[in-house]
């Protein structure tokens, strides 16, 4: 790839990050404080235990 081609893919990669990163803070923000009894994804460890079933 010509150093013009790598230098756009560089700025897609960034761009993409800065999105993402962005997004997870929002996310982030939204969420309401976890409570004790609650995994990270908000489900309870009985119903991550019945998932996985």
């Amino acid at each position: 790839m010509t150093d013009r081609t790598l230098d756009i893919s560089a700025a897609l990669r960034e761009a993409q990050l800065q999105h993402l990163e962005a997004s997870l803070a929002a996310k982030a923000a939204k969420k309401p404080t976890s409570k004790e009894g609650t995994s990270t994804t908000g489900s309870t460890r009985a119903q991550d235990a019945a998932s996985s079933d």
